[in-house]
């Protein structure tokens, strides 16, 4: 008998140890799937930043260049006026210079009248 008994506790405590193994197997196993699936995304992260670092230089070149030719719009409109401006104010003043009769340099006299 005892070596029966001793022998199936022996059978019985190496059969949980299996089954503690195989639930370790199992377990190791499913981290490693998971683990895969972390690291697929992230070379997808990796990738969408990647592809997000590019597009936002190429929108930055574009804002640039639309700043640009609204600034130089900006400055030809504000040339414009400037030169409307001065233009106005050389003919007006010409066509002043043109109306005024010609200043003499007698000393006007003012008339006296005797009363009577």
């Amino acid at each position: 008998g005892t070596n029966n008994a001793e022998i199936a506790r022996l059978q019985q405590q190496a059969d949980e140890v299996v089954e503690v193994m195989y639930a370790n197997v199992k377990k190791v196993k499913e981290r490693e799937d998971k683990l895969q699936v972390l690291d697929e995304r992230a070379e997808q992260l990796q990738e969408a930043g990647k592809l997000f670092q590019k597009t936002s230089k190429q929108v930055a070149v574009q804002e640039a260049s639309r700043n640009r030719k609204w600034k130089i719009i900006l400055g030809v409109a504000v040339g414009l006026v400037i030169l409307v401006v001065v233009v106005v104010i050389i003919i007006t003043t010409s066509l002043k210079d043109q109306h005024l009769p010609p200043q003499s340099d007698a000393v006007p006299r003012l008339a006296t009248t005797t009363a009577g």
